[in-house]
């Protein structure tokens, strides 16, 4: 099944995770409650103890730890770059997902893993791109004079988080905040914002093949990124 082919089939899905999954527990939730026509049909982790992969096993899905070598003379060593992606791209390649999601993912793929890919791949990110691209995005936004802060979903290239953004989810900045709690509101945007990209993709609205291709958008739809005011 393409990405971009209306389907009365779930969309099959992958999920890369490194951290808590809070935002692959909603996914999980949707899944379960039938309000987001998906299958979770994997989930990749490159931290050995991530609460994660302890929601996705909770869940029955299935999962693959890519962390330390387990054999050789460099067992237990944490796996470099190459390795992890070697592993990874084979365990998806099993998998064929028709989407892979990197939620909380915290390793920048190369040109190779990203273009071998069984499928298109979409990030969540803490910031309003192209603005606060890598980490920190809380804390720099209160240092700054911005009046928005939110979270964008973008298709993954190469360069860190500069592929076409997909949506975007924003609030207003209270300064006086501190950097967790500004954190803790973002959040619950991601809450909303990565579910409701993955159902566009699901029925064929965002066509991230067309997207990639830079071919015509479909008539209706504004110009991306779909901006939501979720202000909280």
């Amino acid at each position: 099944m393409s990405v971009s082919t209306v389907s009365t089939n779930p969309l099959k899905v992958a999920v890369l995770v490194s951290g808590s999954g809070s935002n692959l527990q909603v996914l999980i939730d949707a899944m379960q409650a039938g309000s987001l026509p998906i299958e979770i049909v994997g989930v990749i982790s490159n931290v050995k103890d991530a609460y994660a992969v302890t929601r996705a096993q909770q869940a029955g899905i299935a999962t693959a730890v890519f962390s330390h070598i387990t054999e050789g003379e460099n067992a237990g060593k944490r796996m470099g770059i190459k390795t992890f992606e070697r592993h990874a791209s084979a365990q998806l390649n099993d998998w064929q997902p028709d989407l892979v999601v990197l939620a909380g993912f915290m390793r920048v793929l190369s040109d190779d893993f990203i273009s071998s890919s069984p499928a298109p791949m979409i990030n969540l990110h803490p910031s309003l791109l192209p603005k606060y691209k890598g980490l920190d995005t809380h804390q720099r936004v209160l240092q700054s004079s911005d009046v928005h802060h939110g979270c964008s979903v973008h298709v993954v290239t190469a360069e860190l988080d500069a592929g076409q953004v997909l949506t975007q989810a924003m609030l207003a900045v209270d300064h006086s905040e501190s950097a967790q709690a500004l954190q803790a509101r973002v959040q619950k945007l991601e809450h909303q914002v990565l579910p409701w990209t993955i159902l566009l993709i699901a029925h064929g609205v965002l066509d991230i093949k067309a997207i990639n291709e830079q071919t015509a958008a479909t008539a209706y739809l504004p110009e991306l990124p779909l901006k939501l005011w979720l202000d909280s």
